[in-house]
């Protein structure tokens, strides 16, 4: 009889517990090492969203079920509420109507049922679970690493997935890349039984807070308020000073609101801070792998946390069960979910830069764009229609091939990005000549290649079909979108309709031709340049909607700027509002690309 594969999970929260299950109904022998004395003792609650109710049927035929009744699974009609502080509605988003088109609902459910739900999982397929345990430390031996532990022990297995969360030993010991990122704000979560507000999903927008409700089955509400606030204030407060706190922020709020908040129990309360990571390209070392937060921590504005945690334990459990070749099914694992989840972390990160709305003109602006558009990023359709891919057949006693990566620190040895900035103005030396060429030097500061082209040198902002057949820069501008790994489109703001740029983009790149056309999975970054603000909203606008419009996803954060800023001070000194976000910027898309050319084409959606 062949020997059954072994593995050692650390971390007993929502990505290990799914990644041990998935892996024990397949076959392998599956140890859960968990520092708490209690596995999911904490945390209120959290939306299962389409993406991640598919994941869980993909990691056994009873999960999804099962996650779905300790939830409140969305009804066709059902909507979520969007009002200000003083009660007013906004919009409201058809989340039933969504979920039915994207072919599986939204579950909201409580933390502690769904960590239930995964530990029985996991339990009934013969996953053993080591409690008030800790890996602390890891070393290849051969075909298996020794794991150790924090009680003395060790334990020989033929792979470790690191699930330890946000602060992973696991992570320090293969990446070494230092604490998490702050990002502003924090968190308040409580669950509230018997609220007037009923069995309704609400998200309340308020001065430097936003509040979001969702029923959780029964008669309860679980509820997140995200506060803008420095790093440490909210967590030192105890339970009930939390609570008090907060009341007192949300003096004069909708009534019942505040009655939600007011109804919670203290002792049912959780603090914490808003952290994430930058991305990066190296999950893997040899025999060892990072999942869930561990991995790809992100902000909550999109509520992917543990619907990506699942998506990866689908997908991990998949590969591990089919391959003879465990260094090779994890590196194929990473291959397949690195660019996704980059590509939410930034997403979520933007969305969350908005959410809070720190100040009375951003709170003024984030009501309304919800007015217009409702409350999610519109790529957020893209994230919810994953599908995991098709099951593969049981891996046989012979290797397969491998999948050679460099693991050191997490590097991957790929060529340089390519960047293609593109000015919208037809006036030579123009501003927006200028933040093209302003934001390639960051671009080449961080490791890419880049090709400029001005509005006047390829005639873009007048394109018509046919023209690079008799119009050189226009030729020459095809070739480099072939080769492209990101693009940056720079626009002025005084085209009202920035002079038919979609249409025009469009006829652009269906004369690329080929098999592949459009700007299938490159990055593309937006800058308006113009001193109307308005103006600045609008083009911003556009030039997003040409990104989704060329399929190049996910769109790094727009930046608006009045004039071209100045360059970095070789003293140090911090760059001011403009540079920074276009910095910012320039980062994602210079990393979105390195991933691309990497020929790991980002996927937000389905798999190709």
């Amino acid at each position: 009889m062949a020997r059954r594969r072994s593995v050692v999970v650390a971390g007993g929260g929502i990505g290990g517990l799914a990644a041990a299950a998935g892996l024990a109904v397949r076959g392998i022998d599956v140890t859960v090492v968990e520092r708490a004395g209690r596995i999911g003792a904490g945390g209120s609650g959290l939306v299962i969203y389409s993406n991640g109710v598919r994941a869980a049927d993909a990691l056994s035929e009873r999960l999804g079920g099962r996650i779905r009744a300790a939830g409140h699974v969305t009804g066709p009609g059902e909507v979520r509420v969007l009002m200000d502080a003083e009660g007013t509605v906004l919009a409201e988003e058809q989340i039933g109507a969504a979920a039915e088109a994207l072919g599986a609902p939204q579950v909201p459910v409580l933390r502690s049922a769904l960590h239930r739900v995964l530990l029985d999982e996991a339990l009934t397929a013969g996953v053993a679970v080591r409690l008030a345990t800790a890996v602390t430390d890891y070393t290849p031996v051969g075909d298996s690493v020794t794991v150790q532990l924090s009680d003395g022990e060790t334990v020989d297995s033929e792979a470790l997935v690191g699930a330890d969360g946000i602060h992973s030993a696991v992570r320090a010991r293969m990446l070494g890349d230092g604490p998490p990122q702050y990002r502003g704000y924090t968190s308040v979560r409580g669950c509230t039984r018997g609220s007037v507000l009923g069995q309704r999903g609400h998200v309340v927008n308020g001065h430097g807070i936003r509040l979001l409700i969702a029923p959780v089955g029964g008669d309860a509400l679980y509820w997140t308020a995200e506060i803008t606030a420095p790093p440490g204030v909210w967590p030192a407060l105890s339970a009930a000073g939390a609570r008090s706190a907060l009341l007192e922020a949300l003096d004069g709020w909708y009534g019942p609101v505040v009655d939600l908040v007011a109804g919670a129990e203290p002792e049912d309360l959780v603090i914490t801070d808003i952290h994430d990571r930058d991305p990066v390209p190296g999950w893997v070392d040899g025999r060892v792998v990072l999942l869930g937060d561990a991995a790809h921590p992100m902000v909550p504005a999109l509520g992917q946390g543990a619907n990506m945690a699942l998506e990866d334990a689908a997908v991990l459990a998949e590969v591990l069960a089919s391959s003879a070749d465990v260094p090779g099914a994890l590196a194929a694992y990473a291959a397949e979910r690195t660019d996704r989840a980059a590509a939410v972390v930034l997403a979520s990160r933007r969305l969350g830069a908005l959410d809070p709305g720190a100040d009375r003109p951003g709170a003024e602006r984030r009501g309304t764009w919800t007015k217009s558009a409702g409350r999610q990023d519109t790529a957020l359709a893209d994230v919810l229609g994953w599908r995991p891919r098709p099951r593969r057949p049981a891996r046989t006693g012979q290797p397969g091939p491998t999948t050679t990566v460099s693991t050191e620190k997490g590097d991957t040895a790929m060529r340089p990005p390519h960047i293609v900035l593109i000015s919208g103005s037809l006036r030579t030396g123009s501003t927006s000549d200028q933040v093209a060429q302003w934001c390639a030097r960051r671009c080449a500061e961080q490791g890419a290649t880049t090709r400029v082209f001005t509005g006047a040198e390829v005639d873009f902002p007048a394109y018509r079909p046919g023209l690079a057949e008799t119009h050189e820069g226009a030729a020459a501008l095809l070739g480099e979108l072939r080769s492209a790994d990101g693009v940056i489109l720079v626009s002025p703001t005084y085209h009202a309709s920035v002079s038919g740029l979609l249409k025009n983009a469009l006829d652009y790149v269906n004369d690329m031709g080929g098999p592949l056309p459009y700007l299938e999975g490159r990055a593309i970054g937006t800058v308006a340049v113009g001193a109307g603000a308005q103006g600045a909203v609008s083009t911003l606008t556009t030039l997003r909607t040409v990104g989704h419009a060329l399929r190049g996803w996910p769109t790094p954060v727009g930046v608006a700027v009045a004039q071209v800023p100045a360059e970095p001070s070789a003293g140090g000194a911090e760059p001011g509002t403009d540079a920074a976000r276009l910095v910012e910027m320039v980062s994602q898309a210079v990393w979105l690309g390195r991933a691309r050319s990497a020929a790991r084409t980002p996927v937000l959606g389905a798999v190709a």
